[in-house]
């Protein structure tokens, strides 16, 4: 029994040896500037059945030095808003873009997620998605900093279409591995 011991106080050293990832969880929302998460929509009369709004776009300063190091093995990203619709109804999308710090805007780039939503007069809409192993993202977070963009886009039924938007979540979970 005593000859165990030792090798059981060995094993979670040897187990830690392994893939030697680096797992980081980036609340993009802390690095934003909190006004920019919520956005007032409309309203939007009826000659305007299809509307695109963009609510933001940020710069973001990641952590410097870890690209030099490591690379993104994965990344994913969650995302969660919620919409106060006063009047109207309509389908539409929320769009996240990722995009590299050197481009002039996110949104030439294609959406890293596109979350539909059903808005209808008077009620609040939650909703969210998970998008797994992306590698747009994973490609932007390599550098020292990136841009994201968020844009709405409405396809009214019912009108005046009009309330506010609120993004509550915006994560990304990135895998790094050692690149030395």
């Amino acid at each position: 029994m005593r000859r165990l011991i030792p090798i059981a106080l060995l094993l979670p050293l040897l187990v830690g040896c392994g893939n030697r990832n680096l797992i980081l969880t980036v609340d993009i929302l802390s690095f934003m500037d909190p006004a920019t998460r919520s956005v007032d929509y409309g309203p939007i009369p009826p000659g305007f059945p299809n509307d695109t709004i963009e609510v933001f776009s940020d710069s973001l300063n990641l952590l410097q030095g870890v690209g030099d190091v490591t690379r993104v093995a994965s990344a994913s990203l969650d995302i969660a808003a919620s919409f106060d619709n006063t009047s109207g109804a309509a389908t539409g999308d929320v769009l996240i873009y990722f995009a590299a710090a050197d481009s002039a805007t996110p949104f030439t780039t294609t959406p890293v997620a596109d979350v539909p939503f059903q808005l209808l007069p008077g009620q609040i809409t939650n909703v969210s998605t998970h998008i797994d192993a992306s590698p747009a993202l994973a490609e932007v977070l390599t550098h020292d900093r990136a841009l994201v963009g968020l844009r709405l886009i409405f396809n009214g039924t019912s009108f005046p279409i009009q309330g506010t938007e609120t993004l509550t979540k915006l994560t990304a979970t990135v895998v790094m591995k050692k690149d030395l």
